[in-house]
C-alpha cells in the first residue's frame, strides 16, 4: 500500500504532461489543417500551392517539435545555399517524424508511397503538407513517377526521397533503392545526402529498449505510437547535411545510390559509436 501510495505523485507528471502536450498538439493540428485547407482553395497555381503546403508544414512541425521536446541539431545546414538553390535530399528513414523533423529545418517536398497516401489520416496530413505520392509496387509506374519528381525539382523545389523503401528500426541504415534517384540526373539537380539519427530519449541513449518509442516501422499501428509522443519529456536528434554530390547526365542509378548509401551510413554508424 505504502508503495502504491508513493507511485501516484511520480505518475502525475506524465499524466500532466500527456494531457498538456495533447492539447497544444491538437490545437497545431488544427491551426495546420485549416491554413492548408484555406491555401488549397486559394491557390490554383501548383507550384505556388506546393510552395505554400511545405512552408505551412515547415512551421508548424517547428513548434510541433518544440511540443514534443525534439532538441534538434542539424549539422553541415547552409540556409543561404539551399536557397540559392534547390537539391534532390536522400536521406534514411525511421519514422513519420523524420519528415517533421527535416521539415521544421528545410521546407521540402517529401516523396511517399501511394499506400501512405491511401492511409485514414495520414494521408490526409501528408497531402496537405505538399507530399508527392509513387507506386513503388509496379515498377511500370517509374517513368511516371521520375516524371514528377524531375518537373518538381525543376520548378525550384527541395524533394525528399528515402529510398530504403521503407522505415526501419534504427538498428542501421538499409539498402538502397534505386530508380528515383535518376530524377535528380533527369532535373540537373544535385543530391545532398542527409543523415539523420536519433541519440537519446529522455536522457537514455536510443537503443533497443527505447528505440520504438519514436521509430515506426513495419506493422505498428499509427495512432497509439502518436498518442505515445505526448509522454516524451525530450529528445536528441542529429541531422547531419553532407556535401552536395554534383550530378552528371552519364551518371548512373548504381553510382548515385553507392555514393548517397557510403556516406549515410557511415555517418550513422559514427553516429552509433
Amino acid at each position: 500500500m505504502i508503495a502504491q501510495a508513493l507511485a501516484v505523485p511520480m505518475a502525475l507528471p506524465k499524466v500532466a504532461r500527456f494531457s498538456k502536450n495533447l492539447a497544444h498538439i491538437s490545437a497545431l493540428m488544427a491551426g495546420y489543417a485549416g491554413a492548408a485547407s484555406l491555401g488549397k482553395l486559394r491557390l490554383k497555381d501548383h507550384d505556388a500551392r506546393l510552395k505554400f503546403f511545405t512552408e505551412n508544414i515547415g512551421s508548424y512541425s517547428a513548434r510541433g517539435m518544440k511540443v514534443f521536446g525534439f532538441d534538434i541539431e542539424a549539422v553541415g545546414y547552409d540556409a543561404e545555399l539551399m536557397k540559392r538553390k534547390n537539391f534532390l535530399l536522400v536521406s534514411n528513414h525511421m519514422s513519420y517524424l523524420d519528415v517533421l523533423i527535416l521539415s521544421s529545418i528545410q521546407p521540402c517536398v517529401f516523396v511517399t508511397s501511394v499506400d501512405m497516401g491511401n492511409q485514414f489520416f495520414v494521408g490526409q496530413m501528408a497531402e496537405m503538407g505538399g507530399s508527392i505520392f509513387v507506386e513503388r509496387r509496379h515498377r511500370g509506374q517509374i517513368d511516371r513517377d521520375l516524371t514528377v519528381m524531375a518537373d518538381t525539382l525543376r520548378a525550384g523545389h527541395h524533394v525528399v526521397i528515402y529510398p530504403e523503401g521503407t522505415s526501419s528500426n534504427g538498428e542501421s541504415v538499409l539498402p538502397f533503392k534505386k530508380s528515383l534517384l535518376m530524377s535528380a540526373v533527369e532535373a540537373g539537380v544535385d543530391v545532398m545526402p542527409v543523415t539523420l539519427k536519433y541519440l537519446e530519449i529522455d536522457g537514455e541513449p536510443f537503443g533497443p529498449s527505447n528505440r520504438d518509442r519514436v521509430c515506426w516501422y513495419g506493422d505498428m499501428d499509427f495512432f497509439p505510437h502518436f498518442l505515445s509522443l505526448m509522454k516524451l519529456g525530450n529528445v536528441k536528434v542529429r541531422l547531419e547535411f553532407h556535401e552536395p554530390i554534383a550530378v552528371r547526365p552519364d551518371m548512373t542509378r548504381h553510382e548515385l545510390a553507392e555514393r548517397c548509401y557510403s556516406t549515410i551510413s557511415a555517418a550513422y554508424g559514427r553516429s552509433l559509436a
